[in-house]
């Protein structure tokens, strides 16, 4: 968006919400954070938040509801462990790749973290498998949806700041030496 279209939202959210105050800051705030957003996305995002919201939104919420409009819905943990067992049921054990490539992104990333195998010859996969199933999915889906918010040029400034805190590899095995002392 450009800034005057950002002024253009924020001016909806005055109107609709009598304590919401504009200003040259908040315009100028808010542009950073939103203008990798098309127009229209952030449109219908700001009248759907009209609609559901008491109070204006903060920043995270506006793009919350953005993402909401933009991005396919996360499965509930519950419905990617159903995912998983029609994997299990179509594919069975020796088919991996295929049941991977059955699943959406989040649910292959935590079947991936635990184990096809584990999985599939799990003497209890509703009891204690299911939870650890489920415990892990979330925290993946939130990952998932914590990349999803955030724009691309912060994603950038980040993987670059992440770049300079980076710590060289230590040599393995032999190439080390380790002075005996005593």
């Amino acid at each position: 968006m450009t800034k005057g279209e950002v002024a253009k939202i924020l001016a909806v959210f005055a109107a609709a919400y009598p304590h919401f105050e504009v200003d040259d800051l908040k315009v100028h705030v808010w542009h950073e954070i939103f203008k990798d957003v098309d127009y229209e996305v952030a449109n219908v995002a700001a009248k759907k938040i009209i609609l559901e919201k008491t109070f204006p939104p903060s920043i995270a919420e506006f793009r919350e509801a953005i993402i909401s409009i933009t991005s396919p819905r996360l499965m509930s943990a519950a419905e990617a462990w159903g995912e998983v067992k029609d994997a299990i049921r179509r594919f069975g054990y020796y088919r991996e790749s295929e049941a991977l490539a059955s699943m959406s992104e989040a649910t292959r990333k935590t079947v991936q973290y635990m184990g096809w195998k584990s999985i599939c010859t799990s003497e209890d996969p509703e009891g204690v498998l299911r939870g650890q199933f489920i415990r892990m999915y979330e925290q993946v889906a939130g990952r998932e949806k914590e990349r999803t918010m955030l724009p691309d040029t912060i994603k950038s400034m980040i993987s670059s700041l992440a770049e300079k805190f980076t710590f060289p590899e230590l040599p393995s095995g032999d190439e080390r030496k380790v002075e005996a002392h005593g």
